[in-house]
C-alpha cells in the first residue's frame, strides 16, 4: 500500500473515532434519552423470550400482537385495525389481523415521509397525526381503514428539536384536540413559552391556546369517564440521585401551573431554580399521584370496557417506559392505578417481567390503547414489539 494511502485511512479512522466520541458526549449532538437502549448496546432480546418473561395481573393474559415496525410508538385503535406510528420510520401503519384470532399478520402503510411522527387521534373520520414539529390529518373511515385525499399539516412551527421531541395528542371530551409539548431540556428556563406544557386547539388546527405550565413531559394524558376531568402524567427532573423527584400524575385544569422547573414533585424546592428570579407566583398544584423516580411515566388510558375485572372499573393503566439513569434500572413495567372515593389511588402492576432480576433490559412499555372487546395494546419501542393484554373471562 503506498504511504500516502496508509496516512488517508489513518486519518480517516481517526476522523471516525472523534466523530463518534463528540455524538455521544455532546449534548446538542446526543440527549440523554438517546443515550439509553440500544444506543447504549443493550441486546434487544428475542420477541418471544420476552413473552415468555412477562406476567400479568390475575385475571388477565398476554401475547405478542405484532413484531415488524421498527420502533413502535404511538397508538390509535379503530374498527379496521390498530394505527401505528413509527418515529424512526416517519411512517404511519395500520395492522391487519384477517383472522381476528388477536395477531396480526401485516401492516399498511398509510402516511411517510413525515417528521417524526409519534402522537395519533382519530376524530369526525380524520385521522390526526402529531410529528416533532407539526400536526396533521388526513380523511379516515375508521370502518374499512382506508384513507381519502392527501395528508395536510394543520399546526406548523410546533418548537421542535433538543429533548422531549416526541409529541402526544388526543381529543377531549369537550372537542377540543390537546397536545402535550415536552420541554427541551433537563431543567431550564424555556425560551419558548409553549415548551412544557399542555395546548389545545380546534379539530382544524385554529385557535390556540396554552392549557397548562409547568410540566416537564407528560407524555401521556387521558380523562376519567365518570367525571370527564383530565389527567397526565409528567416525568420528573434528572440527576438529582436515584430517588428524586418522583415522576407524577397531575390533575389538570384548565389555567394551573404544576411547578417545574421551580420544584419537583410534591413542592419540594429545585436545587437550581427554587428560588429563581422568574418564579411565578401562582403556586404550583401538587400531584394527584407520584410513581417512582426515575420510571418515565409515558402513555396513559383510563379504563372505559366493562369487560374487565370489576376492579378495574374506575382505573387507568400507565406504560412506565424505565429508568436510564439510576444505579439500578427500575420502572419497565406496566402499572394499572385504581382510583378511592376520597380521590387518592392504588398503584398496582399489570404487566411486568421487562426487567430481568439481571436488570437485563428486555423491554420498555412506551404508549398503550384499548380495543373496543376491552384489550389494551401497548407499544414497546425497544423490542420493536406490540403486545395484547386482554381479559381472560
Amino acid at each position: 500500500m503506498l504511504p500516502s494511502m496508509k496516512r488517508f485511512l489513518l486519518l480517516l479512522g481517526l476522523f471516525s473515532a472523534l466523530l463518534l466520541l463528540a455524538w455521544l458526549l455532546v449534548p446538542g449532538l446526543r440527549t440523554a434519552q438517546q443515550l439509553s437502549g440500544k444506543a447504549l448496546g443493550i441486546a434487544v432480546a428475542n420477541s418471544s423470550d420476552v413473552l415468555s418473561a412477562l406476567t400479568t395481573a390475575p385475571g388477565f393474559r398476554v401475547e405478542r400482537y405484532y413484531g415488524a415496525i421498527r420502533g413502535p410508538r404511538g397508538l390509535a385503535a379503530s374498527h379496521a385495525g390498530l394505527i401505528v406510528s413509527s418515529p424512526s420510520e416517519g411512517a404511519i401503519y395500520r395492522l391487519i389481523d384477517s383472522d381476528q384470532n388477536g395477531r396480526a399478520e401485516r401492516h399498511l402503510r398509510l402516511i411517510d415521509q413525515l417528521n417524526r411522527p409519534s402522537g395519533l387521534a382519530i376524530h369526525n373520520s380524520w385521522l390526526y397525526v402529531a410529528e416533532a414539529d407539526a400536526i396533521g390529518r388526513i380523511a379516515y373511515d375508521p370502518i374499512s381503514g382506508k384513507t381519502q385525499g392527501s395528508y395536510q399539516r394543520i399546526v406548523n412551527d410546533l418548537p421542535s428539536g433538543a429533548n422531549h421531541w416526541r409529541r402526544v395528542i388526543h381529543f377531549g371530551p369537550d372537542g377540543w384536540l390537546y397536545l402535550a409539548i415536552g420541554s427541551s431540556c433537563n431543567v431550564c428556563i424555556e425560551e419558548d413559552p409553549r415548551r412544557g406544557t399542555i395546548m389545545r386547539f380546534h379539530a382544524d388546527g385554529g385557535a390556540a391556546e396554552i392549557y397548562a405550565t409547568g410540566l416537564r413531559n407528560s407524555a401521556g394524558f387521558d380523562w376519567a369517564p365518570w367525571d370527564k376531568q383530565l389527567y397526565a402524567t409528567d416525568n420528573g427532573r434528572d440527576w438529582l440521585g436515584d430517588d428524586e423527584p418522583p415522576d407524577e400524575l397531575n390533575r389538570i385544569t384548565r389555567g394551573s401551573f404544576y411547578g417545574w422547573p421551580y420544584s419537583n414533585g410534591f413542592g419540594k424546592p429545585d436545587p437550581d431554580y427554587g428560588h429563581h428570579p422568574s418564579k411565578p407566583r401562582q403556586p404550583a398544584n401538587p400531584p394527584a399521584h407520584g410513581f417512582r423516580p426515575h420510571n418515565a411515566a409515558l402513555g396513559m388510558i383510563f379504563n372505559r370496557s366493562s369487560k374487565l375485572p370489576a376492579e378495574y372499573q374506575r382505573s387507568a393503566f400507565v406504560a412506565l417506559h424505565g429508568s436510564w439513569n439510576r444505579s439500578i434500572p427500575d420502572g419497565y413495567k406496566v402499572v394499572s392505578l385504581h382510583w378511592n372515593e376520597d380521590g387518592s389511588m392504588i398503584e398496582k402492576d399489570l404487566l411486568s417481567g421487562f426487567l430481568s432480576p439481571e436488570s437485563k433490559i428486555l423491554g420498555r412499555p412506551a404508549e398503550i390503547t384499548q380495543g373496543a372487546d376491552g384489550s389494551l395494546y401497548i407499544s414497546d419501542d425497544h423490542a420493536d414489539t406490540l403486545y395484547r393484554v386482554y381479559p381472560t373471562q
